[in-house]
């Protein structure tokens, strides 16, 4: 079946905050320290049901919440609820989306000056409610033109906003309404403009698809606007929460299908609808095809185990210094076994970022440890029989791998630095390539050509460097839910994609250089064809929304594969 997905699908930037802050400060709890939300954070249960794993709920009742740290939803709150938060001693973290915030403050700045406030929204919606409160007891709730009429005509301060996640034609048709009994009334448009963007693109798949799904909560206001958008269409709907709603059989029958979600809904659920729909043959149900295989192959690393030991090709390549077969399968040891053991010692985040690949991690537990016990043995005697100060070098690379993920003791009073390696800012983006060129040129530490070594172990750092901050940019919806650990959540998509390009630029440089100083063979040139590839990834591959998927985590993997291939082809060859 083929899948038309929504550009403007998945998180929105103030769902993304709201999480931010929760997940901030799940990590910054004290001991004995209770977390929870004043309602639910989002309008998504899977979210909220991971939350919950973590420590954090959701309470109603505000006399629940009395001392305790408290995150004030992304819909907002009514100030006297948070009056009331604070008389029980809650130490409140605002979550409130930006949008709305603004939104309250148009409310309370014309309230003050007198006015009525006429609300398009739905009146028992968190978000509403929130607004309501900041009327001064003078404010209404509306969803349809003609109740414009039931409101008093000598009304002569009268204010019109909207719900943000209101449906745009709705509320143009009661703006009209509202202006012809109103004239002089004032008009704010505050619906959100990733509300807007998200039901003109429905509107226009409609037009090209036999039929949509629209993913996320069944109680999100966002979402609901975005399922009646596409009926109104009158278009075959489907609103689901997750893949386990929709019928293989049924869906059959259309042979392509537009994909758009709400912003309360995680990336991994839409991937795993898309994915769902994918594997369907119109006409025939559901069938597990090639891609599923190529995930299967990517969750076990076999694509990262494979690329670690080709960039050993690359190094010898580039060095032309005596190789082994015996190189390769020590640096593919060690970064299978780097990847799978830091699973485990980073179990959480990746249930938060993505629960298929958790669990497939959990039902081959005793698989993964055990093979990462014995690739790891391999190559610290693979290193051993090198040499011994090669030994020592392996041995500090697994144990620097293993701390990675394993949280420090650390005095009291050191309670605000971070507690795992992996939580210093941006240190997960260098650390990685960092590790792959350590381990890939380690067999060389002794050679007599230590220029050649180092402008080698420079090259395989840029790669990695360019792959890894690639598969950071692929994975960004899921990072924010783990706090600021890589360089394109700290530093922001727009800023990473031109470190990106920037380490592109000096790839290409250094491939150039690098013959022309007599430091390496004359392979350096071929290291422009990966960098031209994944600058080619980065123009067109990062245009989509919805970008965390094992297939793009295996075209860039495969890129590094196929620069090692040519390795050998040159080795043998030269």
């Amino acid at each position: 079946m083929k899948v038309v997905i929504a550009k403007t699908a998945g998180f929105c930037k103030g769902v993304r905050s709201a999480i931010e802050v929760t997940m901030n400060a799940i990590q910054e709890r004290q001991k004995g320290e209770d977390i929870c939300t004043f309602g639910p954070l989002i309008h998504n249960s899977q979210v909220l049901s991971m939350l919950a794993k973590k420590g954090v709920v959701d309470e109603s009742r505000i006399e629940r919440c009395a001392g305790k740290k408290v995150v004030i939803r992304a819909h907002g709150i009514p100030p006297s609820s948070r009056q009331k938060l604070h008389e029980q001693g809650a130490n409140l973290l605002d979550a409130t989306c930006k949008r709305v915030a603004k939104v309250h403050a148009a409310i309370k700045i014309h309230a003050r000056r007198g006015y009525h406030t006429i609300i398009v929204g739905d009146a028992d919606h968190a978000e509403v409610i929130g607004l309501l409160g900041y009327t001064e007891n003078r404010g209404a709730v509306i969803n349809r033109p003609e109740q414009i009429d039931d409101f008093p005509a000598h009304w002569e301060k009268v204010l019109l906003v909207a719900q943000t996640t209101q449906n745009e034609e709705v509320f143009r048709e009661i703006e009209g309404a509202f202006l012809k009994k109103y004239p002089h009334g004032i008009v704010k448009n505050t619906i959100c403009d990733s509300t807007q963007e998200r039901q003109a693109e429905v509107r226009q798949m409609c037009s090209n698809v036999d039929a949509m799904v629209i993913v996320g909560g069944l109680n999100s206001g966002n979402t609901l606007r975005l399922a009646e958008v596409a009926r109104d269409c009158n278009i075959p709907t489907f609103h689901v929460e997750t893949k386990a709603e929709l019928d293989p059989e049924v869906m059959a029958r259309y042979s392509c299908v537009g994909v758009s979600a709400g912003a309360s809904t995680p990336n991994w659920i839409i991937r795993d609808v898309v994915d769902f729909l994918e594997q369907i043959r119109p006409g025939a149900g559901r069938r597990f095809g090639f891609k599923h295989l190529l995930e299967v192959l990517d969750y076990g690393n076999f694509y990262v185990a494979l690329a670690t030991a080709l960039l050993a090709q690359i190094v010898a390549a580039l060095t032309n210094l005596p190789e082994k077969a015996a190189f390769s399968v020590m640096a593919a040891g060690y970064a299978f076994a780097m990847h799978s053991l830091n699973v485990y010692l980073d179990q959480d985040s990746i249930e938060l970022n993505d629960p298929g690949r958790a669990a497939f991690y959990m039902k081959w537990r005793p698989v993964f440890m055990a093979s990462s016990a014995v690739s790891l043995g391999i190559a610290l005697v693979l290193a051993y029989q090198i040499g011994f100060a090669n030994f020592l070098a392996m041995l500090a690379l697994v144990l620097m791998g293993l701390l990675y993920g394993v949280r420090l003791l650390l005095p009291a009073d050191w309670e605000r630095l971070p507690v795992r390696i992996k939580d210093i800012a941006t240190l997960k983006t260098f650390l990685v390539p960092m590790a792959w060129a350590a381990v890939c040129i380690l067999p060389y530490f002794t050679s007599d050509a230590p220029m050649r070594v180092a402008y080698a172990g420079w090259a395989i750092f840029l790669l990695s460097l360019v792959r890894t901050t690639m598969n950071e940019l692929l994975a960004i919806q899921g990072d924010r839910l783990v706090g600021k650990e890589t360089l394109v959540v700290l530093a922001g998509e727009k800023r990473t994609v031109m470190f990106v390009v920037g380490a592109i630029m000096v790839l290409v440089l250094s491939a150039v250089c690098g013959p022309l100083a007599s430091i390496s063979t004359g392979f350096s040139y071929f290291l422009i064809v990966p960098a031209a590839i994944y600058g080619f990834f980065l123009m067109i591959g990062f245009t989509r929304k919805l970008r965390e998927d094992p297939i793009y985590e295996v075209l860039i993997e495969i890129v590094l594969i196929a620069a090692g291939l040519c390795a050998i082809a040159w080795r043998l060859t030269h």
